[in-house]
């Protein structure tokens, strides 16, 4: 009894059980498990996710306890681990009633957010980010989340995995950095360290891409001769829109989706300067037009080549900029458009950029942060680490006699960042000649002419090593193979001693790249050592696990020499155009491999005066046709990712907590936002009724909440059960029984679950058939809910029907023979009958 009023106080409706023997709580899962079992939408969705050896897995929501007893009785696999996570009412819930007993402990974890840390700590996650072996997933309850308890939890989860996945691939130094600083080693011409101290005692100002740009733009247009500017590359867009071009523009991130939001940098005019990392996209790289620096290292090994120069800075485009900053001699840094949080209507980023044309976030946490002007705002987990970062960056800056300002007071308010509204800056009467800088620096080098020939000269080196590292590693995985026998012992020591032979030369003769095979490679070298290791090792295992090894080192070769031969041929093609008369043939295959069309550019520029064959031409046209359409397709896949972020199924979670916790001012903002989204115009305008009905309710104006929902009603297309619960609640307080019928039995035609309470108003009202009927129906399907089959003996005592009370409470009694109310009313209705039939004789 006590279990079941838990449910029901949380509003997790009955503990059902349905037709193929499996219990849950009806309002949790609601009809999920009605048609189909549970076993068997398990086996559709999660049959091939979740069962790989060596994983961890991260889940909300426990389908109640339905799915971690799924797993654990189809055989856990080795060396994996689940961490399931539900709310804390619904953890209780589920453990009071049993629902989470007799799981593996060590192997599966079921958890409130609270527990969190100290169980990702116990699981090792970690290790298991090391081997890129962490997945999450929701449970059919946290995807439909009809109790409006997942929502968020699931949003910080995907927040606090993607901020650890990003931290722990850092930290490792992924293979990705390094493919990327090979594929751009024919493009790092110059180093940044050219412009150290090139700026001393001077003004910068960094622009970067939060919602306050929109303030700054007007004035840094104003302003623009007086102004030094460094830009991120992901405003490009905007500034091309406000004619403004910047001096340097700047660019670390390896993945694809970067030059999604940065692509419209290559239109800018050859003032500006390129400043990238070593491992920045390479899309981005091979295909600008003007003059770029590189920062960090040429090669990812040992060589004389790898000249003296600024590092990238990170874990963000912003660190590295004001690092670089620093390095060119600034001693003050303005930052605008640095916000690190967001509007309080869920707008992330400045007018312009992919986030704000695919509508405000909706999928916001509780989280938030003081502003520059004293008020909290919004924020997510990337941006409060990236706050963190900054305040001691700018920290060491400021004790290095660098003073940094943020003009804007909607940006997140940080240690040793002066705040100065945009109006009380003070600027030099006259600008800093950048040009004459740069060129003085910089273009007044004489050129490199065996610049080309000697990196060619030290990939092939690097190449014959990698080659023989090759070599080595298949004889070591071949002796490997060979020295165990069937028990798993070594049979000749012979062979021992030869791969320790192998393993010397990795370490003497070809230590640099030796390294750099593990470095690349590490993610599969460390799968030699498993987070968990569950049983003993076989003989076969044994070996498999030296096997691994040598393969890794085999993976890793294989794959560098691809890089190195693809960095080659890159490089020749490079060097052919430094001639008078290159080899279109040549660049014409390169750049079709690169995809690199923007090179054209570079060829038309260069080669004006030269007779270029008419074959050459017509594919030179090709290659600028296909450039300008890659420069204006908007429906990239960064904006496909943004738009996910602002969906209407989202925006309803996000309006029901918000209700739930009172939040008026941030429902405020809520609707501010639906209302500028143009991506959802129309199909936001039952939202936009909802979010009203939900303000009005909370300033107590339920006449207008009433009209709000109704117009819900009427047009009975989405959102019909949200608007008819609170037509029901404004009802109830108002006493109208009327509205009440109407509205619980609406309800109950959508979600059996407000039978019980569409029964009780009919009881209220004297329609006694109608509330047995209701009960009938209710009881049928849930006939595991003692609570209301007690409340439905209760309405046949009322009306003195009392055999067919009996019948319900033997029901009852049969399931549940201990029930301490069933036994007690037995008692009454007996006692009762005898009176009756004393009173009739």
């Amino acid at each position: 009894m006590e279990n079941t009023r838990l449910a029901e106080e949380n509003n997790f409706g009955p503990l059902s059980v349905n037709r193929f023997g499996e219990s849950y709580f009806f309002n949790i899962n609601r009809d999920s498990f009605v048609k189909t079992s549970a076993e068997a939408l398990f086996e559709k969705k999660f049959a091939k996710t979740l069962f790989n050896e060596n994983a961890l897995y991260i889940v909300v929501g426990t389908d109640s306890g339905l799915l971690p007893h799924y797993i654990q009785k189809n055989q856990l696999p080795k060396g994996s681990r689940y961490i399931f996570i539900e709310p804390v009412s619904v953890l209780a819930a589920l453990t009071a009633n049993g629902l989470l007993a007799d799981l593996d402990a060590e192997r599966i974890a079921c958890i409130s957010l609270d527990e969190w840390v100290i169980t990702i700590q116990n699981f090792k996650i970690r290790d298991y980010f090391y081997i890129n072996a962490v997945q999450s997933y929701n449970a059919f309850c946290a995807e439909d989340d009809h109790i409006q308890e997942y929502a968020e939890l699931s949003w910080h989860i995907t927040e606090v995995l993607s901020q650890l996945h990003w931290t722990n691939t850092i930290e490792l130094g992924s293979e990705a950095f390094i493919s990327r600083q090979l594929k751009n080693v024919a493009d790092t011409l110059l180093p940044a360290k050219l412009l150290e101290q090139a700026f001393a005692k001077k003004t910068v100002v960094l622009l970067a891409g939060g919602p306050s740009l929109d303030d700054a733009i007007s004035w840094v247009r104003l302003n623009r001769q007086r102004l030094v500017i460094f830009a991120v590359s992901r405003i490009s867009r905007q500034l091309i829109q406000a004619e403004i071009a910047p001096d340097f523009v700047f660019s670390v991130d390896p993945t694809e989706l970067s030059f999604d939001v940065s692509k419209e940098m290559l239109n800018f005019p050859n003032q500006t300067t390129f400043i990238f990392s070593h491992h920045t996209v390479s899309s981005l790289v091979n295909q600008w037009p003007g003059r770029a620096l590189y920062l960090g290292a040429r090669f990812p090994w040992k060589t004389d080549l790898n000249l003296a120069n600024i590092s990238s800075v990170g874990p963000t485009v912003t660190n590295t900029a004001i690092n670089v900053a620093h390095c060119f001699g600034f001693k003050r840094i303005i930052l605008a458009g640095l916000d690190l949080c967001f509007t309080r209507d869920g707008f992330t980023h400045a007018k312009g950029s992919d986030e704000q044309l695919a509508g405000p976030r909706f999928n916001l946490t509780s989280l938030q942060v003081e502003t520059n002007d004293g008020f909290m705002a919004p924020t997510s987990l990337d941006f409060s680490q990236a706050i963190a970062n900054l305040a001691v960056q700018a920290k060491q800056l400021s004790g290095n006699g660098c003073q940094l300002i943020n003009v804007s007071g909607q940006a997140a308010k940080i240690e040793s960042i002066e705040y100065l509204p945009i109006d009380a800056l003070d600027l030099e009467e006259s600008g800093v000649d950048v040009a004459a800088i740069v060129a003085a620096k910089v273009d007044a080098l004489p050129a490199d002419t065996l610049f080309y020939q000697k990196t060619l000269q030290e990939l092939k080196r690097a190449r014959f090593q990698i080659n023989a590292i090759a070599h080595l590693s298949e004889k070591a995985r071949k002796v490997n193979d060979e020295m165990y026998n069937a028990q798993g012992i070594i049979e000749n020591y012979k062979d021992k001693k030869q791969l320790d032979q192998i393993e010397k030369k990795f370490k003497r003769e070809h230590r640099h790249f030796s390294r750099l095979v593990k470095i690349y490679g590490i993610r599969r070298f460390i799968k030699v050592a498993k987070p968990f290791v569950d049983e003993e090792w076989t003989a076969e295992e044994a070996k498999q696990m030296g096997n691994v090894f040598y393969d890794a080192y085999l993976e890793g070769t294989t794959n560098l020499l691809n890089l190195l031969d693809d960095a080659i041929s890159r490089v020749e093609a490079r060097q052919q155009e430094s001639l008078e008369h290159a080899d279109f043939n040549l660049l014409i295959a390169q750049c079709r491999k690169d995809k690199s069309y923007g090179r054209v550019r570079l060829w038309l520029k260069k080669y004006a005066h030269t007779q270029i064959p008419e074959a050459i031409a017509v594919t030179l046209a090709e290659f600028e046709q296909n450039f300008v359409a890659i420069l204006q397709d908007k429906n990239t896949q960064h904006f496909a990712n943004a738009q996910n972020h602002s969906s209407l199924f989202i925006l309803k979670k996000r309006a029901g907590l918000l209700f739930k916790h009172k939040k008026i001012e941030d429902l405020q903002a809520l609707l501010t936002g639906l209302e500028k989204h143009k991506q959802q115009a129309e199909q936001g305008v039952p939202y936009r009724h909802l979010i009203n009905g939900y303000l009005a309710e909370l300033k107590g104006e339920p006449a207008n909440a009433l009209n709000a929902y109704q117009q819900i009603v009427a047009a009975a297309d989405v959102l019909l059960e949200e608007a008819l619960i609170r037509i029901a609640a404004i009802s109830i307080e108002q006493n109208d029984s009327e509205s009440i019928q109407i509205s619980l039995q609406c309800l109950s035609q959508l979600n059996p679950v407000y039978l019980p309470m569409y029964a009780e108003i009919q009881r209220l009202r004297g329609n006694i058939m109608q509330a047995i009927d209701a009960y009938s129906t209710y009881i049928n399907q849930f006939p595991g809910d003692s609570v209301t089959q007690l409340k439905f003996v209760m309405l046949y005592v009322e009306q003195n029907i009392f055999d067919a009370a009996e019948i319900m409470l033997d029901y009852i009694l049969l399931n549940k023979p201990n029930l301490e109310a069933a036994l007690l009313l037995k008692k009454q209705i007996l006692s009762l009958k005898a009176d009756t039939k004393n009173f009739v004789c």
